[in-house]
């Protein structure tokens, strides 16, 4: 393949046009259109910022190490997921970071780069993330757009920006799904399980925004109810109590939930009874590994570590602990109970 033609291709492959390449470069558009038909050739001294409009070494460009960068890049993308899995982002972060210094403009390095920004504790990534997720934007897989579309509205949230949050919000239909009306056979079965297996911790997101809404209409009773009613379909979906990490961590926090509007009603021994199950799900949640599941709905499925995504190294009773200081007020009345005092202790025992 000669230069012409690699460039029409990496070209393509970003969705550029020849106007916009041209500009970039600072030539005129009958210049890059001269060398993808192969009349002319680019001068050498242009290969590194085409190489880095592109994402690309300017080996690739002379179509030298194409095979051995897609598999750097590939075990670059497995090692951050593996490390996404352990909660370890300052290490993903530097990883990504040097990665971001070879392929500046590589899709796979900016969404990892992306990923990591969202859960690092930094306050001033805001800018960075908007930058990078304006980029991505312009993705056509369509996981890296989806994550980005995500990425973009929360962080125009968290920044202050609400008319822009809303406007990346509107980007994706709420219940858009193609794949249950082509899909036939085992295809169908997974994907079908697939949607019941995350159905539970869609909920639990709107729920848990309901639950904690300072303005919120419901009284301390009803938010117990309306928790309770999630914890209840866990296990309706799951009626095996086959569970993975993310459903025993989605319990625990609904048992801490409802301990909280229980004691707030009055209701000390249910609050007792809910907080000592919220430690049961949190010790299934740190001792899983993995689970072949067996209820009705997800029994195809298997869940194990290496799905795993936590947003920091702490453990589950560590960051409890936290919470637990944090609404002492709450269970004031409990503080003398042995029954308190040990679940206290537990989560305490892991700081």
């Amino acid at each position: 393949m000669s230069i012409g033609t690699t460039i029409k291709k990496l070209r393509k492959e970003k969705g550029i046009t020849q106007e916009h390449l041209a500009q970039c470069l600072g030539i005129s558009p009958n210049a890059v259109s001269q060398w993808e038909c192969n009349r002319t050739a680019p001068d050498i001294t242009q290969l590194p910022l085409l190489a880095d409009i592109f994402g690309v070494s300017a080996d690739v460009i002379l179509e030298i190490d194409i095979v051995k960068r897609k598999l750097e890049i590939k075990e670059f993308s497995q090692k951050c997921d593996f490390l996404h899995s352990q909660g370890k982002n300052e290490e993903r972060l530097s990883l990504c970071r040097e990665m971001t210094k070879k392929y500046p403009n590589d899709e796979t390095v900016l969404y990892q780069l992306m990923k990591v920004l969202r859960v690092t504790e930094d306050t001033d990534n805001g800018q960075e993330l908007l930058a990078i997720g304006k980029r991505l934007l312009l993705s056509t897989d369509p996981e890296i757009r989806h994550s980005t579309i995500r990425c973009l509205c929360f962080t125009s949230f968290e920044k202050g920006d609400y008319e822009e949050a809303k406007k990346y919000a509107g980007m994706i239909p709420v219940h858009e799904d193609l794949y249950v009306s082509i899909l036939r056979g085992d295809e169908l079965l997974q994907h079908c399980q697939n949607y019941f297996s995350d159905i539970c911790n869609q909920m639990f997101t709107y729920a848990n925004s309901l639950l904690y809404l300072s303005d919120s209409h419901y009284t301390h009773k009803q938010k117990h109810t309306v928790a309770r009613k999630l914890y209840d379909i866990f296990h309706i979906i799951h009626e095996d109590g086959d569970f993975g990490y993310m459903e025993e961590d989605r319990l625990g926090r609904l048992c801490f939930r409802m301990a909280q509007d229980s004691v707030s009603s009055g209701e000390y021994t249910q609050a007792l009874d809910e907080l000592e199950e919220m430690i049961e799900h949190f010790d299934k949640a740190e001792s899983f590994t993995e689970i072949k599941q067996t209820s009705l709905l997800v029994n195809t499925l298997t869940s194990g570590r290496s799905q795993i995504k936590k947003h920091c190294e702490d453990s589950i009773f560590s960051i409890f602990a936290h919470y637990f200081e944090e609404c002492e007020d709450v269970f004031k009345s409990l503080e003398s109970d042995v029954r308190f005092i040990a679940i206290k202790n537990r989560l305490e025992s892991s700081k």
